[in-house]
């Protein structure tokens, strides 16, 4: 007999898990399925030679307020939610010039804030004025402005906003990348700008313990109020009969119930779970078509003497981000001949991340979404050449490198390769105009009993990790009048 249940939800990413724990807070018999060894899907927590951390630089929970914090407050444990600030290090260069440093420390008040920024990229007082003019525009969208920009590109925005310093032309496309995992070409203007209010005036940081803990953190309650998790428990079909789902089978269980939340994203789900034979054909090629979010490589440098600073490290320069015939360039393995780096010290702000004495850097940049990509061995050769450049006297001190995560091992771990060159998102999908705001796929599917959680749908406005949280928040409740609905209809 199989056992049965009032929801299962697939994946036990930030957006499933969260999901999963207000399902069951709600009274939902609810199971949990994860195919990997651990939860957490992309915000997994690894360990490596006795450091601690994430697949790759994770970052940026704001303090006050937000999806963690509200995630937090409705699952009754807003008091484990700690959250450590640290500084942060924005590095950038000019042509043919130096790097220059802005480090942003928590708790300390500054006159002018832009100041730093600023005088690192080396502007006048003229174009000081119009930068302030600008992003000042930004953080004061009305709602009803931000609507209309669901609609228009970040480079549609700044061609017909016409007077744009070009700094702060880079800066946004560049900004593209690193808050929407996108080219500031299909990017929507209104995801950029709802990401810098959202963070505007808040200090952000990193979860004690990783965020491998807020997936335990969340789980725990999962558990206490019900839910069952299972681990090394690949979902291989999502069962349908007389167009309605009845469950989820793996390679040798069967489990009934009469709603599934995937967190595996919305092409993988409905092109190889459920399968286009159970969809209209116009929604199968409205997700076909969906465009994916760049991916993102890294390595981790281990340190036998805590040789960073800082916690957070951005690395820009004038002419750093990726575009479209960039992107399209990459992949045939032609890497440009600058790239922008992410990276984050986890110990920095968790000693306990790294064994006394030694630290890990986590620093990588952004590539194509293409597990058989050909740039992955290219860029990590290039990541090593830019950090001995920025950071020469660290570089005696790494004792190994270790994980050069990319598209490939995401795609394994996490999202099922569907289409041809996808599959490794480092965010998911949904980033682009026609995907963003008013026009976010819906979290709830054309197939009854089907719904979507995680970045692809049913959240926004955010950075992807804070993105994949609002959805699981946003999501449950969907869910949940759903249940209740067809309880008060029919028996299920």
């Amino acid at each position: 007999m199989a056992a049965k249940y009032d929801a299962i939800v697939i994946g036990s990413g930030l957006g499933g898990s969260v999901c999963a724990a207000l399902l069951a807070k709600k009274g939902m018999k609810t199971l949990l399925l994860e195919k990997n060894n651990q939860p957490g899907g992309k915000s997994m927590g690894i360990s490596v030679k006795g450091f601690r951390g994430e697949l790759w630089p994770t970052y940026g929970i704001p303090m006050e307020g937000g999806p963690f914090v509200e995630a937090f407050q409705q699952l009754g444990i807003e008091s484990k939610l700690d959250v450590i600030p640290g500084s942060t290090a924005m590095m950038y260069r000019r042509k043919g010039e130096a790097w220059t440093t802005m480090v942003d420390a928590p708790g300390v008040k500054v006159d002018d804030p832009s100041a730093n920024l600023f005088d690192s990229w080396g502007l006048d007082g003229e174009e000081r004025v119009e930068c302030i003019k600008v992003l000042a525009e930004i953080a004061f969208f009305t709602p009803e402005q931000l609507d209309e920009l669901d609609d228009i590109s970040v480079k549609d925005w700044i061609a017909r906003r016409g007077d744009i310093p070009k700094p702060i032309q880079t800066f946004l496309a560049t900004h593209s990348n690193l808050m929407a995992t996108g080219v500031y070409e299909t990017v929507a203007m209104s995801e950029i700008a709802r990401v810098m209010q959202a963070f505007s005036g808040r200090t952000a940081g990193y979860p004690r313990g990783g965020y491998g803990r807020i997936i335990n953190d969340v789980l725990d309650v999962f558990k206490a109020e019900g839910g069952e998790l299972l681990t090394k428990a690949k979902v291989e079909r999502i069962t349908v009969e007389e167009g309605r789902v009845t469950g989820v089978s793996t390679k040798d269980k069967v489990f009934k119930a009469p709603i599934v939340v995937s967190n595996g994203g919305i092409q993988p789900t409905v092109l190889k779970l459920v399968g286009e034979e159970h969809f209209d054909k116009s929604y199968v090629g409205y997700v076909k078509d969906m465009p994916p979010s760049l991916g993102f490589t890294c390595i981790r440098y281990l340190f036998n003497k805590p040789v960073m600073e800082h916690g957070l490290y951005v690395a820009t320069t004038e002419d750093s981000f990726l575009d479209v015939e960039r992107v399209e360039k990459m992949r045939d393995g032609i890497i440009p001949d600058e790239i922008a780096l992410d990276g984050v010290v986890a110990s920095h702000f968790d000693p306990e991340m790294a064994p006394e004495g030694k630290q890990m850097l986590l620093l990588g940049t952004w590539c194509t979404p293409d597990p058989a990509g050909k740039e992955t061995g290219v860029l990590h050769k290039k990541i090593d050449e830019l950090f001995a450049e920025m950071f020469p006297d660290a570089v005696p001190y790494i004792e190994s490198r270790e994980g050069f995560v990319g598209p490939a091992e995401v795609s394994s771990l996490t999202r099922d390769q569907v289409l041809p060159g996808v599959g490794g998102e480092a965010a998911g999908s949904a980033v682009t105009v026609g995907y963003c705001g008013k026009h976010k796929p819906n979290p709830k599917s054309p197939l009854p009993g089907l719904f979507f959680v995680g970045h692809d749908a049913g959240g926004g406005g955010y950075l992807a990790t804070n993105q994949a949280v609002c959805s699981g928040i946003n999501v449950a409740p969907l869910v949940h009048f759903y249940w209740l609905e067809r309880r008060s209809v029919i028996r299920i």
